[in-house]
């Protein structure tokens, strides 16, 4: 290809088959981020249903050399009124607890899991993924909703 050629050269279309996987893609991880904002804002912060965490059995997962573990038990509300077994207590460890420890702890409406009253840091997470889907997002209106560039003038050498 010669320079009189590069300056002629038109620029592809976006590949029909690449959009639709960005699509997809940017789709899936908004679906996935979204409903999760509102718990995450609040176990960020540590806003809900303040109580008790009461521990009952350690879990624990090992893979790749690292295990990871977490209580289970039953959440209490200060009032009374909401009582929820089963839940895990988000952060607890090993070293934790022993069983029938009592935690200060919120429940932010997530089903399975209640927060220390320091809440978390889950909310980093959600909020990548939300960045991540509108940007995906945000590239493929670009190629396709964005005018296409203007050709470049042709450059015609001078006789010398």
């Amino acid at each position: 290809m010669t320079s009189a050629d590069a300056g002629t050269r038109k620029a592809r279309k976006p590949s029909g088959f690449v959009s639709l996987l960005l699509l997809l893609t940017g789709s899936l991880l908004l679906y996935v981020s979204l409903p999760n904002l509102g718990e995450a804002a609040r176990a960020a912060t540590g806003e809900g249903t303040t109580g008790t965490f009461t521990a009952a059995r350690l879990g624990c997962v090992g893979h790749g050399g690292h295990e990871t573990c977490e209580w289970t038990g039953t959440f209490r509300s200060a009032d009374g009124t909401v009582d929820r077994e089963g839940v895990k207590l988000y952060g607890s460890g090993r070293d934790s607890f022993e069983a029938g420890e009592r935690a200060a702890a919120v429940d932010v409406g997530n089903a399975g899991r209640v927060y220390g009253p320091g809440g978390s840091q889950e909310w980093i997470f959600t909020v990548l993924l939300l960045l991540a889907g509108y940007t995906v997002l945000a590239v493929v209106a670009g190629r396709h909703l964005a005018p296409p560039p203007l050709p470049r003038p042709v450059r015609t050498p001078v006789p010398g």
